[in-house]
């Protein structure tokens, strides 16, 4: 179990770390704030001409405070919907590159198996990495059958500082949201939310190598690809051993040159292999840049470094489908109506005007040439557009539209004429034939009928407990609605009025009754029918007010 004196004792450690590091860059009002002292004027640069060095200072601020904000920030950097350009452009330059650690990687393979002789394990382990990250550092070997693989090991106290930094960075939010408007407008616990999912998810070994295995079975009886296996019996939370792939970036022409591959079919091999982990399986790489898919030089294609996967539930895909479609047809009501059901959070304040920017995306989109189109652009509006609707999409939908730009770009590189549009459209046809497929409508039809077993069954139990409720005067109707609400406050103004009007009418009304009485008189009507007559006045005077406030 941890100890939480623990964890708080490692994160003012890094808090500490942090206001050295923020004093060191120049970041005075910042660092006053997160001590408590008095806020101090903002640093000068950050107006004119000046906004690129203060965005660059941040990048390096990021940079200093180590693998936890570096991974955040290449979070951030895909949300060019939410950042100004600038700062997008300086945490693209953010790399997770890392020296790597001094390990006696024997001695360090031998307490993690558990074992006083490697010899029966491994012919051979290479005591250099051949690459290191924040989270781990790599090492070839080769097992003593034989196989090539890659032992994937994590660093020390890596878990402990990234919960340390994790603790720290939700305060940061906090106060930043206190302190700046955009930061509020942005939707940043909502992302980092999501990313502290996806990091600690990273820090399991044991979670990527169960990801590994899923994505072998998913693709068993797929030809095209080549896929990591994973070796259970020599992998640990802290060590990960899998087949080592020969092969090559997916963007690098020389290779695919000199293999005598086709780019054009690696591409649409590629994007297919990719919708299909997300519309058939509902499991895909939630980063496919050009480092995380490789090409063999027999021309299969293999995706790698699969710690971090987005999963979609079958009302998710469903609803990606639905999506998709509408989005390719440009069927903006149906496109809204879809958008609401997979929304996380959703406040439209004004539908017309939705309607209106989402229609004038499809006109810019129609006015390029699909070779000119520009995806990226395209999704960035549309978030936009999300953004100003307060619309908070599932974390998987950001990851998806990353995705598909990665591709996109991957593609472009390869072929600078890629009609992406096109790529995506023969998937249209293979939903509708599956959603046409008998076995997909009787499969709809078993759904509905069970759904209404299930109704028919729990409705006269229901249906007696409401008779009940309604017999002991117990039943209570509650109608929550903004309409009906400003429906009841009109009721409630008329009613004064009414009001108001009723006691003039009886004070006139009596004023006349009292005219014909023996008493003083002023211009031959009695003094009380005159004090009536006034009185009633007022009311009448009152009522038109309160009339004239509600129009």
């Amino acid at each position: 179990m941890e100890n939480p004196i623990g964890r708080q004792k490692s994160k003012l450690m890094r808090a500490a770390k942090l206001i050295s590091i923020l004093g060191k860059h120049g970041f005075e009002d910042l660092k006053s704030k997160i001590t408590n002292k008095e806020e101090t004027p903002s640093s000068a640069d950050t107006t004119g001409d000046q906004i690129p060095l203060f965005y660059e200072r941040i990048r390096r601020v990021i940079e200093e405070l180590g693998p936890t904000y570096v991974k955040f920030g290449q979070t951030l950097s895909t949300r060019e919907d939410l950042l100004p350009p600038p700062l997008i452009l300086e945490l693209k330059k953010l790399q997770d590159n890392v020296a790597p650690a001094a390990i006696d990687i024997r001695s360090w393979l031998e307490n993690e198996l558990q074992t006083d002789d490697l010899s029966h394990i491994f012919e051979q382990i290479d005591e250099q990495p051949f690459a290191s990250a924040s989270i781990a550092q790599v090492y070839k070997a080769t097992l003593s059958n034989g196989d090539l693989v890659i032992l994937k090991v994590k660093r020390t106290g890596i878990r402990e500082m990234v919960t340390a930094d994790l603790l720290l960075l939700k305060d940061i939010i906090s106060l930043l949201i206190d302190y700046y408007p955009l930061v509020r407008e942005i939707n940043l616990p909502d992302i980092f939310e999501a990313f502290e999912k996806n990091i600690m998810e990273e820090l399991s070994f044991q979670h990527e190598l169960k990801n590994i295995q899923q994505f072998a079975r998913n693709f068993s009886e797929e030809r095209r690809i080549k896929c990591m296996q994973a070796y259970p019996e020599l992998s640990t939370d802290s060590l990960l051993c899998i087949s080592r792939i020969q092969g090559f970036r997916i963007t690098d022409s020389t290779s695919i040159k000199s293999h005598q591959l086709d780019p054009e079919c690696i591409i649409d091999t590629g994007l297919d292999l990719y919708l299909t982990q997300v519309l058939e399986h509902g499991f895909f790489h939630a980063d496919p840049h050009p480092g995380n898919i490789l090409v063999t030089p027999s021309g299969h294609l293999a995706f790698i470094d699969l710690g971090a996967m987005a999963r979609l539930l079958p009302k998710d895909k469903e609803h990606l489908e639905n999506f998709i479609l509408y989005f390719i047809n440009k069927d903006v009501d149906n496109l809204i109506r879809t958008i609401k059901r997979m929304s996380l959070r959703i406040h439209i304040k004004n539908e017309k005007i939705l309607e209106r920017d989402i229609h004038a995306m499809f006109d810019m989109i129609a006015a390029q040439s699909l070779q000119e189109l520009d995806v990226k652009a395209v999704f960035s509006r549309f978030s936009k557009i999300l953004n100003q609707n307060d619309i908070l999409m599932p974390d998987h939908i950001y990851l998806l539209v990353r995705g598909i730009v990665l591709l996109e770009g991957i593609g472009r590189s390869l072929l600078p004429d890629l009609n992406i549009i096109d790529k995506v459209k023969p998937y249209i046809s293979k939903i509708m034939a599956r959603r046409l497929s008998p076995p997909h409508i009787i499969e709809n039809i078993l759904q509905l009928l069970q759904q209404l077993q299930s109704t028919l069954s729990t409705a006269p139990k229901s249906l007696i407990d409401l008779l009940h409720k309604a017999e002991q005067g117990e039943l209570k109707v509650r109608i929550d609605s903004e309409a009906l609400g400003a429906l009841q406050q009109l009721q409630r103004k008329d009613s004064s009025i009414n009001r108001y009007l009723y006691i003039a009418g009886i004070l006139f009304l009596g004023g006349c009754l009292l005219s014909g009485v023996q008493q003083s008189t002023l211009l031959g009507i009695p003094w009380i029918s005159w004090i009536l007559f006034a009185v009633s006045l007022i009311f009448f005077a009152l009522a038109g007010i309160r009339r004239m406030r509600i129009g």
